[in-house]
């Protein structure tokens, strides 16, 4: 007993001075982020062979991230927009066009997909209503997910700390912000008691399959910034949009699809998972921060979908870099094989 004693206190030693060391050299935090991801089907579809939920009990849960762990299991924090309920019951069904449901045991794929965090403040949140929405929360809670969302039902904030330096995450669907701009400034407010070093805003909206970003989406993401957002990452048009730096902060309009089982069909061919890297002196003080773009494909094969991410390479993964320059306000650094697309660091901006 006394020899299992002194090994614990010697590892908790070099646990602490290890810390030491790393907030002697500094922090960096390492995010990634996908676009829309569906971990369910619709009614009409889930018994489906070609469904998701029929794919998900052919190959398990790991299957829909598998592809991409080189980029997700490397990172601290990975966050998707999860854009359907975990819940049991075909009851409370919205009256809309599509509604996604996934049961409560799909919550596992974020675990097997090293998926640390989900956005919850998007249009599929109340596919089911009060009770779908609560048995989501409920699933992730008892599950030891964490998630995030600004709704009518709910506004939740999340803090990832490091080394002593955090970083908080909040977000909001555009026809929230539009109804409800005080409330959206309270997830700061929030933030910022709690000694956020650095804030990540998710916002959700924009014309599907647009063309590119429009500017009630400029205005809200500006409006992001202007709270206290040093990364804005939007999602809700299924397809890519541009790049942007607004006050020294990073704009990511649109990433599209990541494994979509919304449609068994693929109605868009490119996507990217998009990296921070975040940078923190000895002090903790946020020194600024770089984005590098993952060239992506929504699905294995392009004759349909199969709901499983895989990175693109070569000229195919210029062609999406190239894409996604058309709509940004700044030059886009080119893709390097295996690597990514690595942009300019975005610095904070300089006391006069």
């Amino acid at each position: 007993m006394r020899r299992c004693f002194c090994f614990v206190f010697l590892l908790s030693i070099c646990l602490v001075l290890s810390n030491a060391q790393a907030a002697e050299e500094g922090t960096d935090i390492l995010l990634s982020f996908t676009g829309d991801c569906t971990l369910g089907s619709e009614e009409r579809t889930r018994w489906q062979p070609t469904s998701f939920d029929s794919y998900i009990e052919q190959h398990g849960y790991a299957y829909p991230f598998e592809k991409v762990q080189s980029v997700l299991a490397q990172d601290d924090v990975t966050v998707i927009n999860l854009e359907n309920v975990f819940y049991q019951f075909k009851s409370n069904q919205a009256q809309k066009t599509y509604t996604f449901r996934g049961p409560p045991e799909f919550a596992q794929i974020l675990t097997e997909g090293s998926v640390e965090l989900s956005y919850l403040g998007n249009n599929h949140t109340n596919d089911y209503g009060v009770p779908g929405f609560r048995s989501t929360v409920r699933t992730l809670e008892e599950g030891g997910h964490n998630w995030f969302a600004t709704t009518d039902h709910s506004v939740k904030t999340w803090i990832y700390e490091k080394n002593g330096v955090k970083v908080g995450f909040t977000g909001c669907y555009l026809t929230y912000y539009n109804r409800r701009q005080e409330d959206v400034k309270k997830g700061f407010e929030e933030l910022k008691a709690q000694g956020c070093d650095f804030i990540v805003a998710v916002m959700h909206g924009g014309q599907e399959y647009g063309p590119r970003q429009d500017k009630r989406m400029q205005r809200l993401a500006r409006f992001l910034i202007d709270q206290g957002a040093g990364l804005v990452v939007g999602h809700h048009p299924h397809v890519l949009h541009g790049v942007e730096v607004y006050n020294q902060a990073t704009i990511l309009y649109s990433l599209g699809n990541f494994s979509f089982g919304g449609n068994k069909e693929l109605r868009v061919t490119q996507t990217m998972i998009a990296q921070a890297k975040l940078r923190f002196d000895a002090q903790g003080t946020y020194a600024g921060h770089q984005v590098n773009l993952i060239p992506a494909y929504p699905s294995g094969t392009m004759d349909y979908n199969n709901y499983q991410p895989v990175l693109a390479r070569g000229a195919e993964a210029q062609a999406i870099i190239d894409l996604v320059a058309t709509m940004s306000t700044i030059p886009l650094s080119p893709y390097v094989e295996g690597v990514g697309a690595w942009q300019e660091p975005v610095l904070p901006a300089q006391p006069d």
